[in-house]
Formats: C-alpha cells, sequence, structure tokens
C-alpha cells in the first residue's frame, strides 16, 4: 500500500526490520480484488433473494460504490430475515397456543362485508397465513388521550388474578407511566404471572433505570426483545426492531395500538415536536386469544431460543377461562415482519385500497410509500375513490420528514389530499376502507414497517368501529392544514433535490 511504503522510507532501516518482523501485509491490488470478490458474491446472494429491484440496485451500488465500507454495511443491514428456523418454529408456536386457546376458522358474516367479495378473501388470506381467524363475539373500546390510556391499564392490572403480559416496542419509566410499574409490583407480589418484554434498542431507559431491578424483585419477568451485539450482527440484521405494542391480561382484557408505555409529557422532548398523539384500543373476547398467541411466541424465542421443546411452550398458559361474548365486533389480528414469509401488511394495504369503492383514509407519521402503495392511491383516485392522508407537520427524523415529502407532489397532482396536523406528533396508525373496514396498530406506511419491523395490526370489520374512528380522524383534521398543491409546487429546488436524495434510501433503511 501507499501508506506502507511512505512509512518505510521515513523510518530507519533498523526500525523499520523490528516493527514489521512477523507482520503479514496484503499488497493493495489483493485487497481490492478480495473485495471485489465479497462484492460479487453479495450481488448473487441478491438476486438470488429476488428482492425488489429498487432494493437490489440500491445494495449493489453501495457494494461496489463503496469499497470496504459497503461490505460492512450489508452484514449490518443486508438481511432482513430472522432465519428459516425462526420462520418454522414461529409458525409451529402459534398453532400450538391456536389448538390449545380453542381457535377455529370462523368465516366472516354476511352482515359485516354484505358487498366486497374482494375483502372476504383478503380477510381468508389473513387467517391462512396468521392462523388468526375472525372472531365476532369482540367488544372494543377507543381511547385516545394518554391519561385515560394509563389510568384504564393500571385499574386493568389491578383487577388481575392470574396472567398479565406486556409488549412494547419503547417502555419509559418517567412520569405517569411509573404508576403502570407500580402496578405490575403490586400484581406480582399477589401472584401474578407478569411478563414484560421490552425492545432492546427502544427500551434502553428502562433496562438503565432502577425500575428493571425492582420489577424483578418482586417478580415480574422483564426480558429485552431483539437484543443488539457485535456477533449477533454477524448472523442477522442489526436494527430489526420489536415495534409491537401490546397488552393481554387473564386472557380476558387486551389492549393494541400505537401508544408506546411512555408519558407524553416527558417524552422525546429535545426533538422539539411537541406532545405525542396516539390510539389505543381496549379489547375483550377472543381476540385476545391472538394477541395471547402472538406475546406468547415472541417471548418464547427472547427467553429461550430457537430450540423450542415442549416444556418450554407449557410453561406459559395453555389453557382458556370461559367466558361469555363480550360483544358483537368482528376482529382480526394480523402479526407481519421479517419472521413472516412476504410481507402480510403490505399486500394486505395494497389490496384493501384496490378493493376500496368509496374512500381511503390513512393516518400515520410515517409516510414513504413504495411504488406499489403509491399506484394504488393514485389508481383508487382515477377510479372516483375520495383519498386522504393525514401526517405530523413535524417528525423526529429529518431524513424520514424528507423522503415523505418527495412523493407529495406525485400525490397532489393525482388530486389526494394530504393534511398536515400541527398540535403535535400525531402517531396514530390507521386506515379505513370505505365505511365496513378498518386497521389500526403499531405500521407505519414505509418499508420499514412493511419488512423489517415486527408489527400488529388489529383489523375491524364493523361499521360502528369504522364510524368511531372516522370521528377521530375528523377531530384530527380541525388541527390539521390541507397542502396547497400550487403552493407546493413553489418550494425551492434545494429542497425537491434534499427530498428526492433521501428518498433513495428509503428502500434499504
Amino acid at each position: 500500500m501507499l501508506l506502507i511504503w511512505r512509512l518505510e522510507h521515513k523510518v530507519p532501516s533498523g526500525v523499520r526490520q523490528y516493527a514489521l518482523k512477523g507482520t503479514v501485509l496484503l499488497p493493495s491490488s489483493l485487497v481490492f480484488a478480495l473485495h471485489i470478490l465479497i462484492s460479487v458474491g453479495l450481488t448473487f446472494r441478491l438476486l438470488y433473494r429476488k428482492l425488489a429491484v429498487s432494493t437490489t440496485l440500491a445494495w449493489i451500488i453501495i457494494l461496489f460504490f463503496l469499497p470496504y465500507f459497503g461490505i460492512f454495511f450489508y452484514f449490518l443491514f443486508g438481511d432482513h430475515r430472522m432465519g428459516r428456523k425462526r420462520l418454522r418454529q414461529g409458525a409451529r408456536i402459534r398453532q400450538f397456543y391456536s389448538r390449545r386457546y380453542g381457535m377455529t376458522e370462523d368465516p366472516l358474516q354476511d352482515v359485516v362485508l354484505e358487498a366486497s367479495h374482494t375483502m372476504r378473501a383478503l380477510s381468508q388470506s389473513v387467517a391462512t397465513h396468521s392462523g388468526f381467524p375472525v372472531t365476532h363475539d369482540n367488544k372494543l373500546e377507543l381511547l385516545e388521550d394518554a391519561g385515560s390510556i394509563l389510568d384504564r391499564i393500571v385499574a386493568d392490572i389491578d383487577q388481575a388474578s392470574n396472567t398479565c403480559f406486556l409488549e412494547f416496542y419503547i417502555v419509559e419509566p418517567e412520569g405517569r407511566v411509573m404508576r403502570v410499574m407500580e402496578a405490575l409490583v403490586r400484581a406480582a407480589k399477589r401472584g401474578v404471572d407478569c411478563n414484560l418484554l421490552a425492545d432492546s434498542f427502544g427500551s434502553k431507559a428502562l433496562f438503565r433505570s432502577s425500575w428493571l431491578q425492582r420489577l424483578r424483585q418482586a417478580g415480574v419477568d422483564v426480558e429485552a426483545s431483539l437484543p443488539v451485539g457485535l456477533i449477533k450482527s454477524l448472523s442477522q440484521r442489526s436494527d430489526l426492531r420489536n415495534h409491537r405494542k401490546l397488552i393481554a391480561i387473564d386472557q380476558s382484557i387486551g389492549y393494541i395500538g400505537s401508544f408506546n408505555l411512555v408519558d407524553p409529557k416527558f417524552f422525546k422532548k429535545s426533538k422539539s415536536v411537541g406532545e405525542w398523539v396516539d390510539t389505543m384500543f381496549r379489547l375483550e373476547g377472543r381476540i385476545v386469544d391472538s394477541l395471547g398467541c402472538v406475546f406468547n411466541a415472541d417471548y418464547i424465542f427472547d427467553c429461550v431460543g430457537l430450540d423450542v421443546d415442549r416444556e418450554a411452550l407449557r410453561d406459559l398458559p395453555t389453557d382458556r377461562p370461559e367466558v361469555a361474548p363480550a360483544g358483537d365486533v368482528s376482529l382480526q389480528l394480523l402479526p407481519s415482519g421479517p419472521e413472516t414469509r412476504d410481507s402480510p401488511i403490505h399486500e394486505w394495504v395494497v389490496s384493501a385500497i384496490f378493493a376500496a369503492h368509496s374512500r381511503v383514509s390513512i393516518i400515520t407519521p410515517y409516510f414513504i410509500p413504495d411504488e406499489t402503495l403509491t399506484l394504488a392511491l393514485k389508481a383508487a383516485r382515477k377510479r372516483g375513490v375520495a383519498v386522504d392522508v393525514i401526517v405530523p407537520e413535524r417528525i423526529d427524523s429529518k431524513l424520514a420528514q424528507f423522503a415523505s415529502e418527495s412523493v407529495f407532489e406525485e400525490l397532489l397532482a393525482a388530486d389526494i389530499r394530504i393534511a398536515r396536523y400541527s398540535d403535535g406528533l400525531l402517531h396514530t396508525k390507521c386506515v379505513l376502507i370505505d365505511d365496513t373496514i378498518s386497521m389500526v396498530g403499531t405500521v407505519n406506511m414505509d418499508t420499514r414497517s412493511f419488512y423489517l419491523n415486527l408489527e400488529l395490526t388489529l383489523i375491524a370489520y364493523d361499521r360502528a368501529v369504522s364510524g368511531q374512528l372516522d370521528e377521530m380522524r375528523e377531530r384530527y383534521l380541525d388541527r390539521c392544514t390541507f397542502i396547497d398543491p400550487e403552493a407546493w409546487a413553489t418550494r425551492s429546488n434545494w429542497r425537491r433535490m434534499k427530498e428526492n436524495i433521501l428518498r433513495l434510501a428509503a428502500p434499504i433503511l
């Protein structure tokens, strides 16, 4: 190498002999040849995986135009799967608990989707893929205020008699969240089986706090999900995250939505985006069985690993208490992420938009649609479907903000309305299709949520639920400003360039 040549000619010969004694120095040409060889091998791997063309091309460019660093980045972030063994074991574990909980196929009632054969087929596809059928005897309560959400969670934990399972991306024991921690301590001390599964990266505040030891001393089993480490990065992508947010209590009460276990009055104040605005559903009925199955599978993988035996499966509850039907709402759970085949949530969203007859409404904090989703939205508008998107005016990531805004002009030109929420960071994730179908949960409209994160979505086949969410949407719109297409077209060329450059990163984020 040139650097070595210079050192050899600047250091006295005796010192040089001593310094280089026993050291093997590779010529620069050999190192470069090795880089090319590895890059070619990884290129064949990319072609074999049959990823999206844009993703494949992006990685090939990085591999060959960023010498050495490109290979490093690929091993850290290139492969978004969790391995074939987890794929097989995950299906096996969900099937085991589904059978023990008595979950059986239950086709959609005609009164729910009286005019949509496509949506019936979609519900069957979800059941086949995930193993979770539609259940019809559920009760659902929409919670929007953070204080109300935390109050209800505390009250339900205090009433728990057998089990209390929580799974969150972010747990930050500060402010009003400490009341939830205290409720878990009380429940564990009176003999309730309490398990808390928190993402290792998102919940760093919990794992570095004194609450970790206090919870464990009380008998709460606190586990880190998808731990990050140098060795692990050699076998799986380092930035895969457990983005799910769920609670299952006594297998009869559940929670699902976009709300992390944080107090918005304190959370990410330094980002200057205002308080985070979220939605949570409190659930009763057989849908909680599906939540339990998802939690059990995630918990077992993070505690036991991939070698799961019968004894490990039986350590978690396997019998469901007999309870009367809680209501008449039809619900279905759809877990997704790199542990599943393809991308079931992306498939569902795109298919539902193509099947829409009258309206499509999307509420999401991170909106970076790929080509397929963009096409579906534009095609819906062309056939007369009303399409609108609500996003926050400001989010906590400049990269994501510019990448999102790069698609606004194209959508506005297609007569799709885009509203920006100004009263805090709107973190709710919701899709409304016509007047009967709605989707809530943890999924953002971006590549990361569709392919990289463990996500959880609740699909409601119910007019009343769609009506409640539509009223929530109207309340959001009262705090929104619609983007004017003509004014948006006058933004500077430099801003357009930043948007388009950052959008290039979307396929590989």
